[in-house]
């Protein structure tokens, strides 16, 4: 898993509050390296300017605010989707770290998300949540790698075996399938462990 600089996506539609966005937005910019990325992705061609409006008025108090500026002139970019299953599509192709969904009926529409470290259903569940007190990996994947890692968690320190036990009546259904994989794969050794034990044992 890639843990790198931090980034957040949030999908909204014209009904969220951009001072609720540009703050969650800022929440990951002021993490310092100055490679982070807050992104908003929206089909309301209005919200991106109350948003940058948002972010400027709040930047000014933050005690960060000089890294803040930083993340801000690179970092930030603001996405207008012409509805939200292209908004939702373009979020699972980025697969962020962190994801907010703020639009009318997002806890039904998460499941479309097809990647994304940690997801952050409405209004009032904003990503410091999952920092602080909530419970997910606070270690997720960035940059992109949510499309095929996950949140490190204890499983993650843990060693893992198969056990298989097949009874001879097993082995026999699925012997014909063993042996065309083998076959297939070029491993004839393979598909005649599977064929030595039919012989009238």
């Amino acid at each position: 898993m890639v843990a790198g600089p931090s980034e957040i996506m949030i999908v909204a539609d014209a009904h969220a509050e951009p001072d609720f966005i540009a703050a969650d937005m800022l929440s990951q910019a002021e993490h310092g390296s100055g490679l982070e990325q807050a992104v908003l992705v929206t089909d309301s061609s209005e919200l991106p300017e109350k948003v940058i409006a948002a972010i400027r008025a709040q930047t000014e108090k933050l005690s960060r605010h000089e890294t803040v500026e930083r993340v801000l002139s690179k970092g930030v970019f603001l996405i207008v989707s012409k509805d939200m299953t292209e908004a939702l599509r373009i979020a699972g192709r980025y697969a962020p770290e962190h994801l907010e969904l703020m639009f009318e009926g997002a806890e039904k529409r998460a499941v479309e998300v097809k990647a994304a470290g940690a997801i952050f259903l409405g209004p009032w569940t904003p990503e410091p949540v999952g920092d602080f007190t909530a419970g997910p990996s606070h270690v997720l994947p960035t940059a992109g790698t949510a499309r095929f890692f996950h949140g490190l968690s204890a499983a993650d320190f843990m060693r893992r075996s198969s056990i298989v036990n097949y009874s001879r009546e097993a082995l026999l259904r699925e012997a014909g399938a063993i042996e065309k994989f083998a076959e297939m794969e070029g491993l004839d050794a393979h598909g005649k462990s599977a064929t030595v034990r039919k012989k009238g044992f």
